[in-house]
């Protein structure tokens, strides 16, 4: 179910977390528009609309503020907070999400931005974040409200068109390319971005999060899938453990901070009055991952392209990203050999289990309608209507009729 909202879109007291009121925003009110008065109120706002938000609490605040000439001012931001929810807030903090992703805000993308700022090319990659003026017991990231300056999700349930899909690659090349320099200047990114999620410690969760059943179940029913099927019938017997060896980072090779959730929710694109792209910017870094590009690539193109470019402009918008990349390394004075094209197609050809996860974990959510059960526990639940609803949708089984077979026909599903 929905909550309510009373006639000016404020939630209602009862419905907000006992902690929001101790909420005290002088210092990024300060950080947005220099000196002020005072703030006259703050009026929270639902910030996400039912299953669009899988595992944080989204709340728009909006704050009316007397300047130091006594006129008003009204600004708004984003916040960002575990959810009430205790078995997705226990799998949040277990896993440390929320401490990545303010480490990503507050230190790490203004370093990647700086390298570009310091080669004469100013550049940003997400929204500002801000600190609130004391800790409120809880994890929460404060940030800009890019609505405010007309930013957009596109439709994920049609997919990004060419022209939006080269902006995000040129957007996300220009972010790899800051992360294999940060490396060069700053040291290896810590443990919670080389090995993240995927350690044996997550063995169960990973094991749950990623079990197949209800795929395969559905698989098994689609016309001439029959061979598919058998392909992968046993994945859940073994597909854990080849998660845990393919995402531990092989430091011969060319690696980078994949943001690790790139998908069209996760991607805010600003237009012109003529509908161009001026501006794209990425949102919720909460599972970055360091190591090959392949996966961000295979999780951009397979999760969030139009179907229609998904497979037959696949390795186009690859070798756009990767000219993007070589380009950008260039300009950042990348002191190690360049990485090479067909080095980069040997790494998605390695990374196939990546390109499976994402075409039968992450599509079916992209493409499922909106559903109030949006949240991780209906995701996890092999019974649930959510899963029924994600592998019987048409357009998901229409979409999967095509990609899976060129997955197999590229050799990407034998990982066994």
């Amino acid at each position: 179910m929905s909550e309510a909202t009373n006639g000016n879109g404020e939630l209602p007291a009862e419905s907000l977390p006992k902690w929001l009121p101790n909420i005290t925003l002088e210092k990024a009110v300060q950080a947005q528009i220099g000196d002020f008065e005072r703030i006259i109120s703050v009026s929270p706002q639902k910030g996400s609309s039912e299953g669009e938000n899988y595992s944080s609490l989204f709340l728009r605040l909006l704050v009316e503020v007397e300047l130091l000439d006594h006129s008003t001012k009204s600004i708004s931001f984003v916040l960002k907070a575990q959810h009430n929810n205790e078995v997705m807030a226990a799998i949040l903090a277990r896993l440390k999400l929320f401490q990545k992703e303010e480490l990503m805000y507050h230190s790490i993308l203004p370093k990647f931005e700086k390298l570009y700022a310091d080669a004469g090319k100013p550049i940003q990659f997400a929204p500002r974040a801000f600190k609130v003026d004391r800790d409120l017991g809880v994890d929460y990231i404060l940030l800009e409200d890019l609505h405010r300056k007309n930013f957009k999700n596109a439709n994920r349930l049609t997919g990004l068109d060419l022209d939006h899909m080269l902006k995000v690659l040129e957007k996300l090349a220009a972010f790899h390319a800051a992360s294999a320099c940060y490396v060069e200047h700053h040291g290896l990114f810590g443990e919670e971005f080389t090995v993240g999620v995927f350690s044996e410690a997550n063995r169960q969760l990973l094991q749950e999060f990623n079990a197949s059943g209800a795929f395969l179940a559905q698989l098994k029913k689609w016309k001439n899938a029959q061979k598919l099927y058998e392909k992968l019938a046993d994945s859940d017997d073994y597909l854990v453990d080849r998660l845990l060896q393919d995402q531990q980072y092989n430091a011969r090779e060319f690696n980078v901070l994949n943001h690790g959730d790139c998908w069209a929710n996760n991607i805010m694109f600003q237009h012109d009055a003529f509908g161009t792209i001026k501006e794209t910017l990425f949102v919720d870094f909460q599972v970055g991952k360091y190591g090959s590009p392949a996966n961000d690539l295979y999780y951009l193109i397979l999760s969030s392209a139009a179907p229609e470019l998904k497979t037959a402009k696949f390795d186009y918008l690859v070798r756009y990203y990767f000219d993007n990349l070589v380009e950008n390394l260039k300009l950042l004075q990348y002191h190690r050999p360049l990485p090479k094209l067909k080095n980069l197609h040997a790494a998605l050809f390695r990374n196939g289990l990546a390109a499976y996860m994402v075409v039968s974990k992450v599509l079916p959510v992209v493409m499922l309608d909106k559903t109030n059960n949006a949240n991780l526990e209906s995701y996890i639940s092999d019974e649930s209507k959510m899963k029924a609803a994600m592998f019987t949708n048409p357009k998901y089984v229409q979409v999967m009729t095509e990609v899976l077979p060129w997955l197999d026909n590229r050799g990407l599903l034998d990982w066994k």
